[in-house]
């Protein structure tokens, strides 16, 4: 086969999903005639529909297709153990302990050093969208801090035990703080995102907006939220200035609009992403 991997590919990604995919678009663009379909052949899969599956995160490999990835790409020994720990990173996502401690031995055989240290309450501070809703409804001016009361005035679903954690973790980061008299407050402290477990979680986080903004779409009065988007071509030498002219918008809502103490705690999304792949050449 053509498909032995190099040392300068896999290690480039911090996503197993992500480098099948790349590997994929590389086939076909080596090949009109290559199909995802020859490459189940080739794999020795069942169907098309299970690589299918694993690539669009509708399911995860099991022991049996992840051995039949390692025999097609001809890992060495260290590939071999990398490719799996991505493999293991993504079923643990939902564990902030394991998937820094994952991470964390990643760095250590990965030749680039990726993965850099990142304890597990930033991870959680940084990768869980209610940590930071918390964060905000401290903020409102009928806040109580009660866990039920809490869990009740949150719209979509975190448990109790969560919750507590996640203000006990909070706290400790200090990103919130008690004041003089044992009430709960935000303070200014920011996380940084700069190393490569911090952009996981960052991911993370965005995946979890993202489903909670397709379910109000559904649950939330129009009156209550604004969906909207447009589509339009754009010269790629000016996207720099388009991501910077968001960013400044993003930061003027904030300023214009953002009350302490507030009645209600929103989330601000804004997508931007190509629906069209670079013309040949560029």
């Amino acid at each position: 086969m053509d498909s032995r991997s190099t040392d300068s590919e896999i290690y480039q990604y911090t996503d197993f999903r992500t480098f099948l995919k790349s590997h994929a678009e590389k086939k076909r663009s080596e090949n009109p005639h290559w199909s995802l379909g020859v490459w189940a052949r080739q794999l020795g899969l069942a169907s098309t529909a299970v690589l299918t599956n694993v690539l669009n995160a509708k399911r995860n490999p099991g022991r049996g297709i992840e051995q039949k990835f390692l025999d097609y790409f001809k890992f060495n020994s260290n590939e071999k153990d990398y490719f799996q720990d991505l493999i293991r990173l993504e079923k643990v996502r939902l564990d902030p302990r394991l998937s820094v401690a994952l991470m964390e031995k990643m760095g250590k055989t990965n030749p680039h050093g990726s993965f850099q240290l990142l304890d597990d309450q930033t991870f959680s501070a940084i990768s869980k969208w209610y940590y930071y809703a918390i964060r905000e409804i401290i903020g409102l001016e009928h806040f109580k801090e009660d866990l039920d009361w809490i869990q009740k005035n949150l719209e979509f679903k975190v448990t109790k035990r969560d919750i507590k954690k996640a203000i006990s973790d909070l706290l400790k980061l200090n990103l919130i703080y008690r004041d003089n008299r044992g009430h709960l407050k935000s303070t200014d402290k920011t996380l940084k995102t700069q190393n490569d477990i911090a952009s996981e979680a960052l991911k993370r986080f965005h995946e979890h907006m993202l489903e909670n903004a397709k379910e109000s779409l559904r649950k939330t009065d129009v009156l209550e939220r604004d969906i909207t988007g447009r589509t339009f071509n754009l010269k790629e030498e000016n996207l720099p200035k388009l991501k910077q002219y968001i960013r400044e918008f993003r930061d003027n809502v904030c300023k214009l609009f953002e009350e302490t103490p507030g009645t209600r705690t929103y989330q601000l999304n804004i997508q931007l992403f190509p629906l069209s792949k670079r013309m040949k050449g560029e």
